[in-house]
């Protein structure tokens, strides 16, 4: 009667048993927040690491470290090194491939970049800060498991304390206040801690019978404060942004645990307003997260189609240079295209990039194998063209004009027909093969140019001498005649070589002269023929040439020496199988006939051979 005295001084009345309340949260409740507990949203920037460069993908990594919470980054940091990986050797690859291009040994290629130490390196800071956040949350949790306890403790001695009642209730809402304050336990106790915390709550008040008044207060300062709850909760329903009206509904409902109990009869209203409220959230949520797997989907179709061209770009078939480069220009724009696609669903992200990154990655596999085989046919081209150099830097100073010429353009054909060499060396070894073309035409022309001087000096030398030659009168002396006539060719054929344009004219008159001469001479037919001969072979020319058309000359003779023999051996054996008759007779005498003219001519090709032979 003393204790319920001192509650009316304090204006604290008894509660009535029908007021009590427990833990006062609903089991529909309880499941509704349980629910969005582990619904809490990923609020990052939303990143495509796959279509960056390792530099942009170092950059934005450390930006995320240093401004997200580390559990936010999980998900991210678990696929960020694969991904990082693929486009580090994709850069390297690369690299390389333009280290070669321009013929340039792949054995001396090194890859100079640094992002790979400073992505490392922002792992492990990055790991070294997890397992620090860890440690330290995790002794956090427990010195807060154990403050917790011994609030519990505090809670249950309350009921035990026998000084004045406006004191205990004091020290009941400082054990409730420093409740509150008190942050998270490990995850595994928070259940049967929050029981057990409610169940002592429910036995002090069961205890002290603190009067209705006192408790109608408390219960509508937690009513209060779930309206207010309502309300935020009712105000993020109108937020544009769903992400992070989403994040903030997690934190109302984190608040709505930890406030105590309110009348039974408006516990379902209160609870409706704010599920309406939450549920208005949900929703908003999962529609734009159905819009945006819908995005996904599209996104992933468009990718899907990128790995199709990539793989007809891969499978191709290139034979030169410039086909390479016009596939890998297509396939670089490919990859442009893939960065702009937007992220597909996460199940299939890293399938669909390991896809077209395997693609690419076969292509220039492919392009990195062709420019190998092309390097090594050219340095065998290389070595060709370098041997010809040194057979055409042998014959440079060569005199021969003529077989030499031949040479040359025999090289230069042989030339054209190798393929190319290594770029860096291609100038080079050009250089030197046409510097020792250059050498020997450069000599032949200077040499044509006096030839030509030369030879206008001999055209007018036979010009006069052929003026001498009509002048001249035969003597009734057929020997003097014929030795004048053998001088005048002696002299025609020292005189030399002529223009070439006058050579065939003059050389025709001349002939055409002394075969006159000749015609006049006292001689007969096989003498004077004989002579024209004697005189034609020498008036050919004394140049390099000369022998070459004496031994032609003498080929010819030869050849019709042999088959006039082969025409007398065949009539004489004709003949020889003629029955005597009177028809026979006359095509006996015409064989005969043609017999005999034709010893005549071999008589005569027997003389011009000697007299040929005579020139070798």
């Amino acid at each position: 009667m003393e204790q319920e005295n001192m509650l009316a001084e304090e204006g604290i009345n008894r509660p009535s048993e029908a007021s009590e309340t427990g833990n006062n949260i609903p089991q529909n409740e309880s499941a509704v927040i349980a629910e969005s507990e582990q619904a809490v949203p990923q609020a990052l920037p939303d990143i495509d690491f796959s279509t960056l460069t390792t530099e942009e993908i170092v950059t934005r990594l450390q930006n995320l470290v240093n401004n997200f919470p580390l559990q936010q980054l999980k998900e991210i940091m678990d696929n960020i090194p694969e991904i990082f990986e693929n486009r580090y050797r994709q850069e390297e690859g690369k690299a390389l491939a333009d280290f070669t291009a321009d013929g340039s040994p792949a054995e001396d290629f090194q890859y100079n970049s640094n992002t790979k130490e400073l992505f490392l390196s922002l792992l492990k800071n990055y790991k070294d800060k997890k397992a620090e956040a860890a440690k330290k949350n995790e002794v956090e949790r427990e010195e807060n498991l154990r403050i917790k306890l011994q609030l519990i403790e505090e809670l249950k001695e309350l009921v035990q304390k026998e000084e004045a009642l406006n004191q205990t209730f004091q020290e009941f809402k400082d054990i409730q206040e420093r409740w509150r304050n008190t942050g998270t336990v490990p995850q595994n106790r928070i259940n049967d801690l929050l029981e057990t915390y409610h169940h002592h709550v429910e036995n002090f008040y069961n205890y002290i019978k603190i009067n209705k008044e006192l408790r109608d207060l408390d219960l509508k300062r937690n009513f209060d404060a779930k309206i207010t709850l309502c309300e935020e909760a009712e105000k993020l329903a109108e937020n544009s942004d769903i992400n992070e009206a989403f994040k903030q509904l997690q934190l109302l409902h984190a608040r709505w645990k930890e406030i105590g109990p309110i009348h039974k009869d408006q516990k379902e209203t209160v609870w409706g307003r704010f599920k309406e409220a939450t549920n208005k959230i949900n929703d908003s949520y999962h529609n734009f997260f159905e819009d945006l797997k819908k995005e996904q989907e599209n996104n992933l179709k468009l990718k899907e189609g990128l790995c199709e061209k990539a793989a007809v770009l891969s499978e191709g078939e290139y034979k030169t240079i410039n086909e390479w480069h016009t596939a890998a220009q297509s396939l670089i724009d490919l990859q442009e295209e893939w960065k702009h696609t937007g992220l597909v669903p996460i199940r299939e992200r890293n399938k669909i990039y390991k896809k077209f990154r395997s693609l690419c990655d076969a292509f220039f596999d492919r392009k990195r194998e062709f420019y190998k085989t092309l390097q090594a046919e050219q340095e065998n081209n290389l070595k060709a063209k370098i041997a010809l150099c040194e057979k055409a830097e042998a014959l440079q100073d060569s005199t021969d004009w003529k077989v030499t010429t031949d040479k040359l353009i025999a090289l230069q054909k042989e030339w054209k027909k190798i393929g190319a060499a290594p770029q860096k060396y291609s100038n080079k070894v050009w250089n030197r093969f046409r510097a020792a073309c250059d050498i020997f035409f450069n000599n032949k022309s200077n040499y044509l140019k006096n030839i030509d001087t030369e030879q206008e000096k001999n055209l007018e030398l036979k010009k006069t001498l052929l003026e001498e030659v009509k002048q001249f009168t035969p003597s009734d002396n057929n020997d003097a005649t014929l030795q004048q006539l053998k001088e005048f060719q002696a002299r025609w054929a020292a005189i030399g070589f002529v223009p070439i344009k006058e050579k065939e004219a003059i050389q025709d008159e001349f002939r055409k002269i002394i075969n006159a001469h000749f015609d006049k001479l006292n001689l007969d037919e096989f003498d004077k023929t004989l002579e024209k001969y004697r005189a034609k072979i020498h008036s050919l020319d004394s140049g390099e040439n000369k022998e070459s058309k004496i031994i032609s000359e003498r080929e010819k003779l030869v050849s019709k020496i042999r088959q006039l023999e082969t025409d007398i051996n065949t009539w004489e054996n004709n003949i020889g199988f003629i029955t005597k008759s009177n028809k026979s007779e006359n095509l006996i005498r015409e064989l005969t006939f043609k017999i005999e003219k034709t010893r005549q001519r071999l008589s005569l090709l027997h003389e011009k051979l000697k007299a040929i032979d005579t020139l070798i």
